[in-house]
């Protein structure tokens, strides 16, 4: 019998068409210390169609809890309809964790098929909280976790930082590992985390609220571990590097790239986490012994192409050095991806323009300089933009299931019109990055249509032309 029953909602409509779907590695993460005391049995409804009947059968085994992750966006309506279906057949406890429930737990906790909320990092407060609801225990005083008593939500104070070093390795036992190793460069790949948080003060960035503005990481030594058991035993020859900046310590960032070298792993890695500031300070020597190591991709946080904008958001960067950056790094067989984000307030069409201008420069500039989609902004509480947004006329979303959508639908202060270039340009972006459709999407015949539909989604970016877009409606359809 489980004793802990996990379950991963879908992300998005990008699940559907993926080669294989991510690692579910908030979850794995999450029950690092659980399964090690309590019988674990995860459920994920991007590979297991038949997932009510498998989670129904648990359920009927009176399990102490079913643990639910939780990202701001899509994800939310996939994680109720979860909780929902867990309280339509039983009583079971429903637990939610990850961001979203982080920065908002009263909101969360409100919903009626929530019962319990674990804050931040879960690994330690979600194992207390099992031991807790095993032995039929009050939950009051479990730091990090917020539960209901006599509809009356219940605040227990935040739970301290985890040494990294000290947790667990992940409990890949529970996975099918080979349903959840995506296709790069045609080799499996793994998402792995090597470091916690950022530093930084991005008024936008839910690290503020979330990591406290800390970084911890994994020492070089145990990365070097986990990246030789992986690859010896189960084939992985790629790894992801999910962190939010893996290179706030550079001489650890070397020590990792070295050991890669020194154990003569044959693998290849991406990092999704650089700024361009750790950029600035890496030498020829430093980008040469990345090379060595296989390094093959990072992505680079730009946001935007206008000073103005850069400083409002105190991105801590200049145009400039993003464009000799850029230069620099083509110099090096490693893809650089830039990710970009517009409808901050008080962003003008001006300054859009600057961000659509910078991104064309960057790819002509750099033969394998690639462009994220333009993502829209979305204000997260505890976050310093989150209440200039507010006073800018963003509406406040009372409830969960409301923060399952975010577009530019909410944010009143931009006019119907620019409201639609935004969201235009959001679709039309994602199309010009051709290793999209080659890395990520398994469908053929999807990989066809947007290889058609590349050159007219560039010719709408680079001119902002969006009159007659019937290509969104068939999009809209196809992922129906």
């Amino acid at each position: 019998m489980a004793e802990v029953v996990l379950v991963q909602p879908k992300v998005g409509n990008w699940d559907d068409f993926r080669s294989h779907p991510s690692l579910p590695l908030a979850l794995l993460s999450a029950s690092r210390c659980v399964a090690k005391e309590f019988s674990t049995v995860f459920i994920d409804t991007r590979v297991d169609k038949g997932w009510k009947e498998r989670l129904k059968e648990e359920l009927r085994k009176n399990p102490l809890c079913v643990g639910v992750t939780s990202m701001t966006g899509n994800q939310i309506g996939y994680a109720l309809e979860i909780s929902n279906y867990v309280k339509k057949v039983s009583g079971t406890p429903v637990v939610w964790g990850g961001i979203h429930a982080s920065l908002l737990p009263e909101s969360t906790l409100a919903n009626k098929n929530i019962d319990i909320i674990v804050t931040g990092e879960g690994e330690l407060a979600f194992l207390e909280l099992t031991r807790a609801l095993a032995k039929k225990e009050d939950l009051k005083g479990i730091r990090g976790v917020w539960y209901k008593e006599n509809n009356r939500i219940i605040k227990n104070p935040g739970k301290e930082f985890a040494r990294l070093d000290d947790l667990p390795d992940l409990p890949l036992s529970l996975i099918d590992i080979e349903e959840f190793l995506p296709i790069f460069k045609g080799r499996r790949t793994f998402n792995i985390e090597t470091s916690r948080g950022c530093p930084n003060q991005c008024v936008f960035c839910f690290n503020t609220a979330y990591n406290k503005n800390t970084w911890r990481a994994f020492s070089a030594e145990r990365v070097i571990r986990e990246l030789k058991y992986l690859s010896g035993h189960f084939n992985v020859r790629s790894f992801y590097v999910i962190d939010d900046n893996f290179f706030v310590d550079l001489k650890r960032a070397r020590a990792i790239a070295g050991g890669m070298i020194d154990e003569g792993l044959d693998i290849i890695w991406e990092v999704q986490g650089i700024t361009i500031n750790s950029a600035l300070k890496m030498d020829e020597d430093y980008m040469e012994l990345l090379v060595r190591a296989g390094m093959k991709k990072v992505h680079f946080g730009i946001e935007s192409g206008s000073d103005r904008v850069l400083k409002m958001v105190n991105k801590r960067l200049k145009v400039e050095d993003v464009i000799e950056i850029n230069k620099k790094w083509s110099r090096y067989n490693i893809v650089t991806q830039y990710n970009f984000m517009c409808g901050f307030p008080e962003e003008s069409m001006e300054d859009i323009r600057k961000t659509k201008d910078l991104a064309l420069r960057l790819m002509k500039d750099n033969p394998r300089a690639l462009i994220s989609p333009f993502c829209p902004f979305t204000p997260y509480p505890g976050t310093a933009l989150y209440q200039n947004s507010i006073d800018n006329g963003f509406i406040r979303k009372k409830e969960l299931e409301e923060w399952s959508h975010t577009d530019y639908g909410n944010n009143l202060w931009e006019s119907r019109q620019k409201k639609g270039i935004l969201s235009s340009l959001f679709f039309v972006s994602m199309f010009l990055d051709k290793h999209r459709s080659q890395d990520m999407v398994g469908s053929k015949i999807l990989k066809i249509l947007i290889m058609l539909y590349r050159p007219i989604a560039k010719f709408r970016f680079r001119h902002l032309f969006f009159k007659f877009m019937p290509e969104i409606r068939v999009s809209s359809l196809l992922f129906k």
